[in-house]
């Protein structure tokens, strides 16, 4: 079969939000018609107790002596509408005519519902669990069950081939769709997926970390979107169809995501549908190239705050070591088991020159320390405070600046690469937390006056530690009110993409963050940085928590988090009863 070179081509342009069907899903006269069959299906295995009603549509030119494809739809009463958004026979007919597809089969699959239990009383709908539940039991459901049943009735001869086997649908029934195609590339090979519900309605918005840490598959993936999609309680539809099509460009995936300017609606999809088979069914190899141009970096110019000011009395820095006693402790006061046994770390405290012993000073703790306590660093954090302190902008703060622990008798050269930072800093849960609470504070608070109220103590750090503070306040907002994250890692490193999900159906926590991202983060097996803390931004703002997000174009490093550490200080800290 010849397709014209403009359907080879993945190049979709859109031009306006009123969508409409356009000329192919229009009736033409001359163009032989299917046949279309509406059927039930009330003894399923897969899902015992639903029934559900299914259509199936026969091309005019299926003869049966040859195999023909096949496209699966989910909502599939939706589909085969003669006036819907989509109106799928009536655009297969005119493809199919034109000889722009090849001869396919339709299966319309309606989501099954169960009776009530009494008369009287309303059905119960299935369709959440089927569509949204991350596992292989739809995809199954459709191919060891309805399907064989399908084939025999109508007497068909299907492909054997799965790129001519697509499965398709709308919100849960786009994600549906790419389940069915993730968990069963052995029988389909394209995905079509509008507004696909990649979000926690059922953890399908685990899909983007899986993706990036599965073996490639053998799936073509179409996405359509809409700019103006839901945000709401399991996500927001356009930040996670977007890191779906980031997570399938890193792996290398055929592909392609349509933006639109619809909200949630199968409007902007149904006016593409035309083009979308076109390049769902297009030859194999035609792939779009992609652009490896690497982007240019503007440069991040430290202000007045971050440079020495001799009107401003400089505090002290001293450095330390700590070793963590073993997991037994000695049982004496002052040395408890460690949370973090036998590790060393160095640690500096910043001690301010207005400081008094008679009074609690305010504290602030900083992941990787060295990074942030170098004067002529990307940060420069004791000049910035002794700054903002002198200035009155921020009340008189201890800071910690703490390394990552490390396990062996000599630190490594680059503290970055302390051989327990990763699973201090990335892990989830309250173990950093308590190593802070329970060993650090303790020992520094043996010589200065700390207070050990959450308002006085902020928390920082940048790409793990800037995930690790985060999870500190979370933990314990009882003992840590302020964030401030530099390009965090919130991605799958060890689990920490769950964030945007948690934050979303938790209540909302006291505590005041201040993300930093740049647009030209890291993109990796864990996950795209830049997304990931959009993903945190949005689901900060939809359960109004006290936050702000600023977006620059930096890469994976302080740069512009450390121009930005005076305006994110007096910002966390803004409204602090000693001001």
């Amino acid at each position: 079969m010849r397709f014209p070179l403009f359907f080879l081509l993945p190049a979709f342009v859109v031009q306006a939000a009123d969508y409409r069907p356009g000329p192919d899903a229009q009736r033409r006269e001359g163009v032989p018609q299917g046949q279309l069959t509406e059927h039930s299906w009330n003894e399923c295995k897969a899902f015992p107790g639903t029934t559900r009603s299914y259509w199936v549509y026969v091309p005019a030119q299926y003869d049966g002596k040859k195999t023909a494809n096949l496209m699966v739809f989910q909502d599939g009463g939706g589909f085969v509408r003669q006036k819907g958004h989509t109106r799928v026979p009536v655009v297969f007919d005119n493809l199919i005519h034109k000889g722009e597809m090849p001869v396919t089969i339709g299966l319309f699959v309606n989501p099954g519902s169960v009776p009530g239990s009494e008369p009287g009383r309303q059905s119960r709908r299935n369709r959440a669990f089927e569509y949204d539940s991350v596992s292989a039991d739809y995809a199954n459901f459709i191919i060891d069950e309805l399907l064989p049943s399908v084939v025999s009735e109508h007497k068909l001869k299907l492909t054997g081939d799965p790129s001519g086997r697509v499965i398709c649908g709308n919100s849960s029934g786009g994600i549906a769709a790419f389940t069915a195609a993730w968990y069963r590339p052995d029988y389909f090979g394209g995905v079509i997926s509008h507004i696909g519900s990649f979000t926690n309605i059922r953890g399908g918005y685990v899909y983007p970390a899986l993706i990036r840490k599965t073996e490639k598959k053998d799936i073509r993936v179409l996405l359509q979107e809409g700019r103006k999609d839901l945000d709401n309680l399991h996500g927001s539809w356009p930040l996670s169809n977007r890191q779906v099509a980031k997570a399938l460009a890193y792996k290398g995936y055929d592909h392609e995501i349509v933006w639109g300017d619809d909200g949630h609606s199968g409007r902007h999809g149904g006016s593409i549908f035309p083009d979308s088979v076109r390049w769902i069914f297009r030859p194999k190899g035609d792939v779009k190239k992609t652009d490896k141009t690497k982007p240019k970096i503007p440069a991040c110019k430290l202000t007045v705050d971050s440079l020495p000011n001799p009107k401003h009395p400089k505090g002290k820095v001293t450095k330390h070591v700590y070793k963590a006693m073993d997991s037994g402790g000695t049982g004496k006061p002052g040395h408890p088991a460690s949370v973090f046994p036998r590790t060393r770390r160095e640690y500096y405290l910043y001690v301010p020159a207005q400081y008094e012993a008679t009074r609690p000073a305010c504290v602030m703790v900083f992941q990787d320390g060295h990074a942030y306590i170098k004067e002529d660093g990307d940060v420069r954090a004791s000049v910035v405070l002794d700054n903002l302190i002198g200035k009155g902008e921020m009340p008189v703060t201890i800071g910690i600046f703490i390394n990552p622990g490390h396990k062996g008798d000599e630190f490594p050269q680059s503290r970055w690469k302390s051989n327990n930072r990763s699973y201090e800093y990335d892990s989830l849960g309250d173990r950093y937390a308590r190593f802070i609470l329970e060993e650090i504070l303790p020992e520094v608070g043996k010589k200065y006056n700390l207070s050990d109220k959450a308002e006085d103590r902020a928390i920082c750090g940048a790409s793990s530690g800037g995930i690790c503070a985060f999870t500190v306040a979370w933990e314990r907002p009882d003992a840590f009110s302020k964030v401030y994250s530099m390009i965090g890692s919130f991605t799958n490193i060890r689990g920490g993409h769950v964030y945007p999900s948690w934050i979303r159906k938790t209540a909302p926590k006291p505590i005041r963050v201040y993300l930093q991202g740049g647009r030209n983060d890291l993109d990796n097996d864990h996950g795209h940085w830049p997304l990931a803390n959009e993903q945190m931004a949005a689901a900060l703002a939809f359960m109004k928590w006290d936050h702000k997000f600023v977006y620059g174009e930096g890469s994976h490093n302080l740069k512009h988090g450390g121009v930005l550490l005076p305006d994110a200080l007096r910002w966390l800290w803004a409204g602090h009863r000693n001001l």
